[in-house]
């Protein structure tokens, strides 16, 4: 896994700057920057898709190759009675 951002505390702005750029290009065992049972917390960015329809955002059924009005829509999502989830 490629550890991407780890926050350096104690020291000035310079003393922090060298310290983090000894570690360039080098190996860092996890167990260095991390103990056994560690809370963490972790920020993610998914990857960008661009516009997407129903079928590949939501994962819905397309359907048949003859429908009106279109294949990679939504269309029946339930019965009409009970009009409610029961």
């Amino acid at each position: 896994a490629h550890l991407m951002e780890i926050q350096v505390n104690g020291g000035t702005v310079s003393q922090k700057v060298d310290y983090a750029y000894g570690f360039f290009e080098k190996q860092i065992p996890v167990d260095a920057v991390f103990q056994k049972d560690e809370m963490i917390d972790i920020i993610g960015v998914t990857k960008g898709k661009g516009y997407e329809g129903v079928v590949t955002r939501w994962g819905v059924t397309r359907l048949p190759r003859k429908t009106h009005r279109g294949l990679r829509k939504v269309a029946c999502i339930g019965a009409w009675h009970p009009a409610r989830v029961s």
